[in-house]
């Protein structure tokens, strides 16, 4: 369901909208090949990731997310040195929920692109599709919505803000320690 926001907005320019969704196709191969040292770097410093709780409530008036409670609620560095490090191959050994890693891949769709009120910014409203297998278990999938913040810098695109929304209230997939 798109949002009111989100329909009546002021659309980037075609060319930001091709260079975003470039960005977009690089981080999701970074992503699904399990690459952060390559991955990291696309974020800034102040990045922040966050997934709110979803609830299920009879007043659709109301927001399905709990103001405030997050699932995760991460930053930069927390993602670069305890998420990324486990995949590292000194504490591979000791990551045993990684091994052998699950295969994951997300699908991106529905991008909308509008300008901030910062002129090197826009923000990006997207609909993820994330498939996980673990071993030979059935596969898991769930959707969500995403609200990205993005830093135009001389390489291209950096990651600022990430807001996932999950469409289920109950997390069918086997942990969240996956960017989405």
């Amino acid at each position: 369901m798109l949002s009111d926001e989100r329909i009546d907005v002021q659309h980037a320019d075609d060319a930001t909208f091709t260079s975003v969704s470039r960005f977009y196709g690089r981080e999701t191969a970074l992503l699904d090949a399990h690459d952060y040292p390559r991955w990291i770097p696309l974020l800034e410093p102040e990045f922040v990731y966050r997934i709110p709780v979803t609830v299920t409530r009879d007043d659709p008036s109301q927001s399905p997310f709990v103001a405030g409670a997050y699932l995760l609620d991460e930053s930069r560095d927390s993602l670069a040195n305890l998420w990324a490090r486990r995949l590292e191959p000194e504490h591979i050994d000791f990551s045993w929920g990684e091994v052998p890693l699950q295969r994951v891949r997300r699908f991106v769709s529905v991008l909308s692109v509008t300008d901030t009120e910062r002129a090197n910014e826009v923000s990006v409203a997207s609909n993820v599709l994330v498939t996980v297998v673990h071993q030979s278990d059935p596969v898991v999938m769930t959707a969500a919505g995403r609200q990205d913040v993005l830093r135009r810098r001389g390489d291209g695109w950096g990651l600022v803000q990430r807001t996932v929304q999950l469409d289920e209230s109950v997390v069918r997939l086997p942990h969240l320690r996956m960017v989405i």
